[in-house]
């Protein structure tokens, strides 16, 4: 089975409306990624606004990223769904693109069980025909994959790994040491933030969102992690700093990391700051700290910007 590791970005998915894909703007973005060094590319993920797209524009976006990659690096889909039927017929999509694997978190909405999880991974990891990355995200799907859970699943020859977004570096790190693999099932870290730790701990790489706009920060901080170089860690962690203060986080400190990410993809060049309900757009006083920021970011981050038309 194929494994992961380095920075695998959780690539936004770029629109001129709420259901249209901007294709020409999934091909720069794609591009600016490889350039940017990153190990892989996540499409459909939380930070692509996976199950805010209806399904038409979801399929066209593993399609569009799957030829702009064009055997470059791996492509993973997010197949998180509340319908099994949905996440396997997206699964069955993927492969038939060209995707490397697909990702998961649990379903929600209804309350499930532990086994219930345990039987609907296993039942996808049965049924699909790529590789099941595991997914915990328990602020977005309400519930946490217990380790035994894990442990239950890693087994699997279907099931290549998981990316953990609890933000719970005791959970993160027991995933390291009791089930991680060397070259079969691969252990991601989500916050960025927390991309050293991670490496430190043996994680196999990060899929951090903040590479979208800003690769090189984030693949060279892996780098600089694998290696231990305590110069370099802290001056990239500075960048992440900077980015979540003037990025992420508006003026009331609440986390806007989606549309503060393409708003500032759009000071790039990259896309347009267009995002899908519920998402709402910036208040004035964060986008004009974005622009501020920008060239900041930019010339710190190593950031080529883009001409387009957006």
């Amino acid at each position: 089975m194929i494994s992961f590791s380095g920075v695998i970005p959780p690539i936004v998915t770029p629109l001129t409306a709420h259901d249209q894909l901007d294709p020409q703007a999934v091909d720069r973005i794609v591009q600016h990624l490889i350039d940017g060094k990153v190990s892989g590319i996540f499409a459909l993920g939380t930070t692509g606004e996976g199950p805010s797209l209806n399904y038409r524009v979801r399929y066209e976006m593993v399609e569009r990223t799957c030829e702009a990659a064009h055997g470059q690096v791996p492509v993973l889909v997010g197949v998180t769904d509340t319908s099994f039927a949905e996440s396997l017929a997206l699964a069955e999509h993927a492969r038939s693109s060209g995707a490397a694997a697909i990702v998961a978190a649990a379903p929600f909405y209804f309350d499930a069980s532990q086994q219930a999880l345990q039987d609907w991974f296993t039942r996808l990891a049965d049924e699909s025909p790529l590789p099941l990355m595991l997914y915990n995200m328990p602020s977005c799907v309400g519930t946490t994959l217990s380790i035994d859970l894990v442990a239950a699943l890693a087994s699997h020859p279907n099931v290549a790994g998981i990316k953990d977004s609890g933000g719970d570096l005791r959970y993160f790190r027991q995933l390291c040491v009791e089930f991680r693999k060397p070259g079969r099932f691969s252990v991601f870290m989500g916050p960025e933030e927390l991309l050293a730790d991670a490496v430190n701990f043996g994680a196999d790489g990060g899929v951090c969102g903040g590479a979208n706009l800003l690769p090189l920060v984030y693949t060279s901080l892996y780098s600089a992690a694998k290696h231990n170089d305590s110069l370099e860690i802290p001056r990239l962690h500075s960048i992440i700093h900077d980015l979540f203060a003037s990025v992420y986080r508006d003026e009331n400190g609440r986390m806007k990391l989606i549309p503060g990410l393409k708003h500032a993809m759009a000071q790039a060049g990259l896309c347009s700051p267009v995002t899908a309900p519920p998402l709402q757009q910036l208040s004035v006083e964060h986008a004009t700290r974005i622009e501020v920021a920008f060239e900041r970011l930019a010339s710190a981050g190593k950031l080529q910007l883009h001409s387009s038309t957006l």
